[in-house]
């Protein structure tokens, strides 16, 4: 039983060290799955299970955590409600780490990759993407994976290119064979000819050079053949490597996520260490506009210094601008914080989750007031971020009390096809370029008016996706850094008058080939 303590002891440690990690480098939002792991693994210890069954069975230490957890991967995989049954998941992943500390070696199996390997799996956890690199992986190929998950967008942000929902895959393949990968089409080659080899290499030393010139040219500005500008900024978060913004040729900072910021700390923030951490960390970007988002947390993504109650549905509860307004200092803090900031810098600030108007005009409010009290006529532009379908269908009047507007695809998409983005079991019915996200985004731009609509979702980076976008009025896009150059020599080759009028947007289905 010490030795399982012990164990335990160390993942909740290995566990705080990943989601620091994530938190840095990505987005912290993506961090709190391992907050809430360490919250299962300490009711697991505190059960009492793990000690009966030893004392019952006499087995081993890894032997009884194997049980236990194999019984509770098993309750939860059996339930009717969807939400729980994706807890398995976790469960096998807890189970995962307490086992390579009971018994030493590596339980995921993936460090003593060879450089450059394709990983082919069953099941992709976050805890797997964490020790990944790119590289040693070239590729994932995974037979269930929410394109929405936790894993899937870690693995995005990490550069791996990433195909799933391929039923049976690892029967198919064996150990060492090769493989080739073209994320791009969603194609794999198994055991290729020689010459389709060959013909592989040469289409990826021919995208490589492509890649290249695109890197050499990020910092010009995109512009269609037939005139029209589109800015190409970037998402990042307050950790994020700036340099790398820079060196990709983002045309500004369409998304800077503040959230990790606040979670680093027990406390909240005062209004002056909130502003000298901002200026901090965009001081280099002075030169470039910045779009800061009010913290975006609540719901399913909790906020450890701020108590609140436990809500059955998290998803469809007091997150984003509720919980700004429920909690009043949070958000004057804020605001005050950026009001100080824009002295010296252009930013916009970017209001999370606006469902209503009159929330939208509350914020508004709230900004003018602290604006008046501290004797400041200039101010920032103040935004509205559309990521809900009672949004977009009320664009005209939340853009009454909005200079700008901002749409999150990621949750438009999730809450207009009903879909957990998070949830690889419904992954079939996650698709953000689907007809009815199409048409939302079509009246987001007809009825925003004068206003300036940037997207700034993951649609905004696939590159099948862009002509669209461009197609239905759209001339901002934020996305990934790495994402940019490529992006920005896609615009540069298109002219929006060749366009049909309802120009198709497809997802191409994953194909498997012979070696002919």
């Amino acid at each position: 039983m010490a030795r399982i303590r012990g164990a335990f002891l160390d993942v909740r440690t290995e566990l705080e060290e990943s989601a620091r990690r994530i938190s840095e480098q990505f987005d912290p939002k993506l961090a709190e799955i391992f907050h809430a792991h360490q919250t299962m693994l300490d009711s697991f210890l505190s059960s009492n299970e793990f000690e009966t069954e030893l004392r019952d069975s006499l087995f081993t230490a890894a032997q009884v955590v194997r049980s236990v957890f194999r019984r509770w991967e098993g309750k939860f995989a059996a339930l009717e409600n969807e939400a729980f049954r994706v807890r398995a998941d976790d469960i096998l992943d807890l189970a995962r780490r307490v086992l390579r500390r009971l018994e030493g070696v590596d339980a995921f199996g993936l460090a003593s990759m060879p450089a450059a390997s394709v990983l082919v799996t069953q099941r992709l956890l976050p805890s797997d993407v964490v020790s990944l690199s790119r590289r040693d992986v070239a590729a994932i190929l995974v037979e269930s994976l929410g394109q929405g998950s936790h894993a899937a967008l870690l693995a995005r942000e990490k550069g791996i290119p990433v195909i799933a929902e391929l039923p049976n895959l690892v029967g198919q393949i064996e150990n060492g064979e090769v493989l080739l990968v073209d994320a791009f089409a969603a194609v794999v080659v198994i055991s290729p000819t020689e010459e389709t080899r060959q013909t592989f290499e040469q289409r990826l030393e021919s995208h490589r050079a492509s890649s290249s010139r695109s890197k050499g040219d990020c910092r010009a500005p995109a512009i269609t053949r037939d005139g029209h500008a589109i800015s190409v900024e970037a998402n990042i978060g307050a950790h994020d490597d700036i340099e790398m913004v820079l060196e990709n040729g983002a045309d500004g900072i369409g998304l800077f996520r503040i959230e990790q910021l606040y979670l680093a700390r027990e406390l909240l923030p005062s209004e002056e260490e909130l502003f000298h951490d901002l200026e901090a960390v965009l001081g280099p970007l002075a030169d470039r506009p910045v779009t800061i988002r009010l913290l975006d947390m609540g719901g399913d993504k909790p906020l450890p210094s701020v108590r609140m109650r436990p809500e059955p549905n998290p998803l469809l509860g007091k997150r984003g601008v509720r919980l700004l307004l429920a909690f009043p200092q949070l958000v004057e803090t804020q605001l005050r914080a950026l009001l100080k900031l824009s002295r010296q810098q252009a930013i916009r600030i970017l209001v999370p989750m606006i469902v209503l108007e009159r929330d939208m005009s509350r914020i508004r409010e709230i900004f003018e007031a602290i604006a008046r009290e501290i004797g400041q006529e200039s101010l920032p532009p103040l935004g509205a971020m559309i990521e809900t379908p009672s949004a977009a269908l009320t664009v005209a009047d939340i853009a009454r009390h909005s200079d700008f507007l901002c749409i999150g695809t990621n949750d438009l998409t999730q809450y207009t096809l009903a879909v957990g983005r998070d949830d690889a079991t419904v992954s079939e019915y996650y698709i953000d370029d689907h007809p009815a996200l199409l048409r939302l985004l079509g009246i987001i731009i007809q009825e925003a008016g004068d206003k300036s609509v940037t997207i700034c979702g993951e649609l905004g980076g696939r590159e099948e996706a862009i002509p669209s976008l461009l197609r239905l009025g759209f001339r901002g896009l934020s996305i990934a850094p790495p994402l940019i150059p490529a992006t920005k020599d896609l615009i540069r080759s298109l002219s929006l008058s060749d366009f049909p009028e309802e120009y198709p947007v497809t997802s191409p289905a994953v194909r498997f080939v012979s070696a002919s």
